[in-house]
Formats: C-alpha cells, structure tokens, sequence
C-alpha cells in the first residue's frame, strides 16, 4: 500500500468522526515593526481524536504562528479554526501549549506545585487535595516521583521538559499544542523523550498538534503529518506515519517516506536556485 492509499485509507476511516479540531482555509499575518508578514495561506487540516498531529516544515513556513492561532492568540484574516464545532476567539483550558524554552516553570514553585498551580487556577480542581492527587498521578506518568518537592532550578532540560508535559496533561485539554517541545535538547535526551510522548500517548490516547522541523521527528511521532511549503506556509501534502517509531528507522519505508518529504520541502528551493543560474 502506498503513501496515497495510506492517507486516502486513513481519511476515509476518520471521516466517521468529527473532528476535534477543524482548520479551513486560513491565512494569518502578523506585524513588525517594518512589515505585515504573512505566515501562512489558505491552510486547511482536520485534526480527530487521539491524533499525533505534526506540523512539518522549515523555519519560517508558519508552524508555530498556526499554533498560536489554534491557541488562541493569533486571529486568521481569511479562514476559521474550530474547535470541537465553535469558532476558536481566545485562549481556553481546553487548549494546553507546551514550549520548547525551559523557562516556562513557576521558578518558585516545586515540581508538583507547578502542576497543582495549573489546576487550581483553570478551574480543573476545586480542592488542593484534589489537585495534589491529580497532579502526582501525572508526576509518575512522566516518571519524576521522586523529585515532586524539587524546584526548577534543580532540574535538567528534559525533567523540565517532562514537568511542562505533565503540567499539560494534567488539564486534560481536548488537544496538546506542542511547539518544538524537544528541540533544545541533546540527541540523546530528545530520542528518550520522544519515547515518553509515545509511551504516554499509548496510555492515554490524548490528542496532540505537533510542530517540528526535523522530518525524522515528524515520522517518529506523528500519525499524520502535514507538510507545509516555505514562507508563505502553504499545503504540499498530508501523510500518515502511524506504522512508524523508533524501531523502524533504519528500514527502507521509513527511508523512502524521508526522502519523499525532504524531495517536497525543498525541491521550490532547488527550482529557484536553478533558475537564477540560469538567469546568470
């Protein structure tokens, strides 16, 4: 079965389902202090439950800035994000954003303090007893047990990282936005982390938006994934990668579907490069 069929294959069993999230046709822009950028244009996907949803492309195709939409921040000028069938205006709880700065802890907070903190001022718990158990009960998700009573300070990037995922989490928000949330990190904190998103994703099915840059990261964690051209971000494809991990990286198909999507980001690239020698 090939890539197309795969999608096609893929789409057609999600079709039963309505989507949690649903982006038609969006174009958002932001200013600087110079020009009005345009991040993207006429974008358009439809994320369904339990979905690794990753956003794939290079820097400056809009990745990110289709995060902020989704979260909230950013209103489209063409188009409209819906989430659960009601138009996305503002920020809500049902919408978690993790980062990849390691700086997005309460600094004077502990590690369960971080979390029981969330939970208590998003209305997700009403009693500190409630939010201390909800909260630890994600702490040993993301395997911290032991330093619950540890503040930021004391941690590496990952374990931040893992707290920031489990702050998350524990909201229970219809969908996690995830903005390169391991690309800070050395290789070998990013493979295990990486792992632990499966693992906790296997566990409780929770339904991610994923940006990276990184086409083996994409395969590795995504479902599907959503190719997105140069600035300004456009569609170039959607592909599923469901039937691929850690473990298949060094196999032909996980090879094939690298190259066919490196081949997508940058053959415009390429093109243009040939012209101008052309022109000269």
């Amino acid at each position: 079965m090939n890539d197309g069929t795969l999608a096609a294959a893929g789409n057609s069993a999600a079709a039963a389902v309505d989507p949690i999230l649903d982006v038609e046709g969006v174009t958002l822009q932001y200013k600087t202090k110079e020009h009005l950028i345009t991040a993207t244009y006429r974008v358009g996907f439809k994320v369904f439950p339990a979905d690794r949803f990753v956003l794939l492309g290079p820097s400056g195709c809009g990745k990110s800035t289709l995060l902020k939409g989704v979260a909230g921040y950013l209103k489209p000028v063409e188009g409209n994000m819906r989430l659960k069938g009601v138009d996305i205006k503002e920020p809500g709880p049902d919408r978690v954003m993790v980062f990849q700065e390691f700086d997005q802890l309460l600094p004077w907070k502990t590690v369960k303090q971080n979390i029981t903190f969330a939970l208590m001022n998003g209305g997700k718990c009403k009693t500190q007893a409630e939010a201390d158990e909800i909260a630890m009960q994600y702490i040993k998700k993301v395997k911290l047990d032991r330093f619950e009573n540890t503040f930021p300070h004391m941690l590496s990037g990952g374990m931040k990282q893992r707290v920031a995922i489990a702050r998350g989490m524990a909201m229970e928000p219809d969908i996690l936005l995830m903005d390169e949330p391991f690309a800070a990190l050395d290789a070998l904190t990013r493979r295990q982390m990486q792992e632990e998103l499966l693992q906790l994703w296997e566990d409780t099915h929770f339904t991610v938006l994923f940006v990276t840059h990184s086409i083996e990261e994409a395969l590795i964690v995504g479902s599907r994934i959503l190719v997105l051209s140069p600035h300004p971000g456009q569609v170039k494809a959607e592909l599923n990668a469901h039937h691929l991990n850690h473990d298949n990286t060094g196999d032909p198909a996980f090879g094939e579907l690298q190259s066919k999507i490196h081949d997508m980001l940058f053959a415009d690239r390429i093109l243009e490069d040939e012209l101008q020698e052309a022109d000269h």
